[in-house]
């Protein structure tokens, strides 16, 4: 596998918020980007009968197995796992069990997030633990081919719950937000089933590439192996998006599980890179696949949170450019050391492979090596 430089006509920002036309599978109606969009359609929405949507969907799995288990729900143990958790727990009245896919570097906060879902709402967790030697291979290997070293802990995230609720017998699985149709993606109907949640952008669909070289075997990654949608729908298995059903808004969320004891990092670790540090703080690591999008795509975690800030009514266009254009082009050297000792590379070798993924279309590099933004946060290239 070779580098590819993601090539693009011209650098367009929404008119609204800050998100530009880069981000792989968004597209734009009268300059407008379709995340606002359908952040807007959530106005008009009939949340009530959404509701009675889900409560009569509930209504077809709770209690059917006595008092075991009646639903799944895919966490993480943040924000978001949290609402999920609420409220389909003390909402909905159901009696879920959460699956969760393990992290490789933990953070503090993350592990007490994650253990206080089981406490305050009395659930079971059951949770996979990655292989520590394919994830340090998987990591360097996805990184330097092609440029997203979370693939393999991404992948056991999306598709873990999937295969495990089935080897429970559970049939109902609970997923948080549609990410293709709520940020804007290459499946962008909306619909409450989930069921193509393994096949999202998130993860790139490779497969027999990995076994090039003999470093990896197929058996090693046996565990994220996408399962056939055929063999899913033969089962009868029913995996959801909360976000159909619920207004979503990830700040609202967190607020939420603020109120059920979740915790955010800023008393563990302050991260550069973002504006908050509320969203994806059970790794630090977590945040390089974000700064490559800043490489690739000419926006990061500061975009996407300042975009959904924007939306959401918090902040203005004009409040959130300086602090994008400030933090966005930030790697955190936590983050940077923490890679490097987990995957054994020299902090050589880690910017030598960083310096292949930027996009010269949206960068230039110096004499000394040195990349230089060629565009204006909220404008375009310049």
């Amino acid at each position: 596998m070779v580098a590819q430089h993601i090539r693009s006509v011209n650098m367009k920002y929404c008119k609204k918020c800050l998100m530009p036309d880069t981000r792989p599978g968004i597209s734009f109606v009268d300059g407008v980007c379709i995340a606002c969009i359908h952040y807007e359609k959530q106005k008009t929405t009939d949340w009530n009968q959404r509701r009675k949507e889900l409560e009569k969907l509930c209504d077809k799995y709770r209690g059917i197995n006595g008092n075991s288990y009646d639903c799944a729900i895919a966490v993480s143990g943040g924000k978001d796992s949290h609402f999920q958790v609420y409220y389909m727990k003390e909402v909905m009245k159901m009696n879920p069990v959460l699956l969760t896919a393990g992290n490789i570097d933990w953070t503090e906060t993350g592990r007490k997030n994650i253990d206080n879902l089981s406490d305050t709402f009395g659930c079971d967790i059951i949770g996979f633990q990655p292989n520590r030697r394919v994830a340090r291979i998987m990591a360097k290997k996805a990184f330097i081919e092609i440029g997203s070293p979370n693939w393999y802990i991404d992948a056991l995230l999306y598709i873990y719950p999937f295969n495990m609720a089935m080897n429970l017998g559970i049939k109902l699985l609970v997923y948080g937000e549609d990410v293709n149709y709520v940020y804007g993606g290459k499946f962008d109907k909306e619909t409450p089933s989930a069921m193509l949640q393994p096949l999202n952008d998130v993860v790139k669909p490779l497969w027999g590439e990995w076994f090039e070289g003999g470093e990896i075997l197929e058996k090693d990654l046996d565990s994220v192996k996408q399962p056939r949608i055929e063999d899913l729908e033969k089962f009868g298995l029913e995996p959801i998006y909360l976000s159909y059903f619920v207004p979503w808004s990830s700040h609202h969320n967190y607020e939420v599980a603020s109120r059920w004891g979740f915790r955010h990092l800023g008393h563990e670790y302050v991260r550069e890179g973002t504006i908050e540090q509320y969203n994806q703080i059970d790794s630090l690591g977590y945040l390089l696949g974000q700064h490559l999008k800043y490489l690739k795509y000419a926006h990061s975690a500061a975009t996407e949170m300042a975009s959904r800030w924007i939306r959401y009514g918090l902040k203005t266009r004009e409040e959130m450019i300086p602090f994008v254009k400030e933090h966005d082009k930030k790697l955190d050297q936590g983050i940077v050391e923490k890679f490097c000792e987990f995957t054994k590379m020299s902090i050589r070798e880690f910017w030598q492979t960083m310096d292949k993924w930027y996009n010269h279309e949206f960068f230039e590099q110096d004499r000394d090596g040195v990349w230089h933004e060629k565009f204006e946060v909220g404008r375009g290239l310049i």
